[in-house]
């Protein structure tokens, strides 16, 4: 039987270890920060740093010479220094002792006289702490804020190439860097593929992560900072970061930098990106979920609507911009044989089989389009005539370099016929762009097959013939 008030006394006791427990947790987590509250200690003697580590214990004081390369974010000056030995340590509140007449004050800093501070220093550098600390909540605000205007934004855009653009620039300007990558992960390939990228040594090599090593990529994951840098002997670096969702790695942004570049600025380009994630992330599935209704379903290639409305963006965007495109259509060879030996699944499953190898062998940028039977067309943004004819012969290779092994006792040797037109060198319509590049592949089909045509040039009308 419980005494009478003894259920309050046992809340009471038991309030009590919680306070106890709270107010010891609290004080240890206080010398905690005391003592990883570093100070930089700039003086013309050693008398100084000896007198500080003798009356306040609570902090850890250090002279930056002795520790090269080590920031700090406090710093006592005493003495007539000049400012380039200030600039040298990087601090975000510098106490100055004076001896008689304080000289004009700069932003950041705070005056006391050296008997005044000697006498009972912890006021002092407790003060300086607070004004720090309050400084550097009011950043992480600004930055907040500033971040938050810029996901707005983000979220106003209706063209994902845009947001992918945005994204690696704002994280570039940054980073105080001219060039980058963003990388997205496609799930119709099973590899991350380019989706931003104005850095012209980036070579998309067909790797898994093309352009990150697979040191770096494993250190980029694995770093509690979330980025990682690769040196090479030369001096030239790698900065990788990836771009996650809970466990799930959807892309990853690399950036090329040299031996000048400010590593100090990683840790906000990675806040940034954290702040950014969620509308990328977003953005990248409903438009993935809008794709799908433009691809084929049999060979997840785009299908005929896309390549009507697509086509007429390139020619519009290219007839602004002045820059060419090229398009090449391909015609598998005796598809219908494969049908009438093995039946319509082992015709479908080669179908399947060419848009792999195919979207395997262009890039990010270039759309596959299955325009219709076993016809497909490729559609090559920002690529010329001899550009395009090296891309057909691309995808000629991985066509014959192995046979399709459709099932156990199925093995085919599958060929097509291409034909190229470029914009606008062979024409300037849409219909006349697809008839050029047409009439170039069956030329081809009639003829030898398993190669590749190109569009006659138009042919221009002679000064007599104008005259």
């Amino acid at each position: 039987m419980t005494e009478p008030g003894g259920k309050n006394k046992a809340v009471g006791k038991r309030n009590r270890l919680r306070d106890q427990g709270l107010e010891l947790e609290y004080r240890s987590l206080t010398r905690h920060l005391m003592h990883s509250f570093r100070v930089a200690v700039l003086a013309e003697s050693p008398d100084l740093l000896v007198s500080l580590r003798e009356l306040a214990e609570g902090f850890d004081f250090f002279v930056p010479s002795d520790q090269p390369g080590e920031e700090a974010r406090f710093l006592i000056v005493e003495g007539d220094l000049s400012s380039a030995s200030i600039a040298r340590t990087a601090s975000s509140q510098i106490l100055r002792l004076t001896e008689g007449q304080a000289p004009q004050r700069q932003a950041g800093e705070v005056f006391v006289s050296r008997k005044s501070f000697l006498s009972s220093p912890v006021p002092y550098l407790e003060l300086c702490r607070e004004l720090i600390e309050s400084r550097e909540t009011l950043d992480s605000l600004r930055e907040r804020l500033e971040f938050s205007e810029q996901v707005q934004q983000l979220l106003e855009l209706t063209d994902l190439e845009r947001v992918f653009e945005t994204i690696t620039r704002n994280t570039m300007a940054v980073l105080r860097l001219k060039v980058g990558t963003m990388l997205l992960h496609d799930a119709r390939i099973e590899r991350y593929v380019e989706v931003y990228n104005n850095d012209p040594a980036h070579l998309d090599s067909g790797e898994f992560v093309p352009g990150v090593s697979n040191p770096l990529l494993r250190s980029s994951i694995g770093s509690r900072h979330q980025f990682a840098v690769e040196l090479s002997a030369e001096g030239k670096g790698t900065l990788a970061i990836p771009i996650q969702v809970q466990d799930d790695m959807i892309g990853v942004l690399k950036f090329p930098f040299d031996h000048d570049f400010d590593h100090s600025l990683i840790d906000r380009a990675v806040r940034y990106l954290r702040s950014v994630t969620a509308v990328l992330a977003n953005t990248y599935q409903l438009t993935r979920s809008k794709e799908l209704a433009m691809r084929d379903d049999l060979t997840k290639a785009f299908n005929r609507r896309f390549f009507d409305s697509y086509l007429e963006e390139e020619i519009e965007r290219s007839r602004r911009y002045g820059a060419v495109f090229s398009i090449i259509f391909l015609d598998l060879d005796d598809l219908k044989l494969v049908n009438s030996k093995h039946g319509h699944l082992a015709g479908s499953r080669t179908l399947q089989e060419v848009a792999k190898r195919i979207l395997a062998a262009v890039r990010a940028i270039d759309k596959v389009v299955r325009f219709g039977g076993d016809e497909f067309c490729i559609i090559l943004p920002q690529t010329d005539q001899d550009q395009a004819k090296a891309v057909a012969n691309r995808v000629r290779k991985s066509m014959v370099e192995s046979s399709f092994r459709l099932d156990a006792d199925i093995d085919l040797e599958i060929t097509a016929s291409f034909g190229i037109a470029s914009y606008p060198l062979h024409a300037v319509t849409k219909e006349d762009l697809i008839k050029c590049a047409d009439a170039a592949m069956y030329h081809v089909k009639s003829t030898t097959k398993n190669s590749i045509g190109v569009a006659p040039a138009p042919r221009r009308a002679s000064r007599k013939e104008v005259g």
